[in-house]
This record gives structure tokens, sequence and C-alpha cells, in this order.
């Protein structure tokens, strides 16, 4: 439901806003160019500020611009220019992963996909 992409960018964010002290965006396996892009929209959309000492590279040297409860699902797909994978129900493994959010996505999923079918051919 959320594009790997998304999952990077909410990564890249937690890290930045627990200090830099907890790396997990390393597993988002992002290339350096793909790291150095989803940096800079999420500095233009606000969501980041980039100290003025060290590498633009480092997420270490960004810090948080809003209070993290400040900072929506719709924030970070807006400043990513990604979208919610609505072609398939929402898995259990997702629930497990985002757990108290997955409930709410999993609502907008099916609700989603419910509409959708309504949506016929001769319409299009």
């Amino acid at each position: 439901m959320i594009t790997s992409k998304t999952q990077a960018a909410i990564a890249v964010l937690n890290d930045i806003y627990a200090g830099g002290d907890v790396i997990r965006a390393d597993a988002c396996q992002l290339t350096e160019q793909d790291m150095d892009i989803l940096l800079s929209k999420l500095l233009s959309a606000g969501l980041i500020k980039l100290s003025d000492k060290g590498d633009s590279r480092d997420i270490q040297v960004y810090s948080p611009a809003r209070d993290s409860s400040d900072v929506s699902l719709l924030d970070i797909l807006e400043a990513t220019g990604e979208h919610l994978d609505c072609n398939h129900p929402t898995t259990e493994e997702f629930h497990m992963r985002y757990g108290k959010a997955a409930q709410k996505l999993g609502i907008v999923n099916y609700i989603t996909r419910e509409y959708l079918k309504e949506i016929k051919l001769f319409e299009l």
C-alpha cells in the first residue's frame, strides 16, 4: 500500500527525528543519488532543515523542521510526489509493520478499492 520510496522517506524522517542515532534508512538501500533527491524533496517541503555544517548527503546534518506530530502521511506523499498503491488488499505483514497507522490505511485501501470497482470501462 505504501510505495518503497514512501517507506524510504518515512525511514529517513524517523532517523532525522531520532537525532540520527538510529539509522533505519540504511535498510531502504537507496543509492546516493536517490538519497540526495529524497533529502532535497523533504527539505523543499519544509519537513527538515539543513545545518550550516557538514555534508548535505549525511542525514545527521539535518534536523526536524516541525514537531513530528505535525507531519502527516499526506505531507510525506506530497513532498515526495508518491502515491498510495491500492491495487492489492492490505496484507498482514503491512499491519505488523505499521501497527496503528495500518488500521487507518487499511480502511482507506478497502474503501478506495470498493470505489474503483464501481468505475466501469465505458465510463472512462
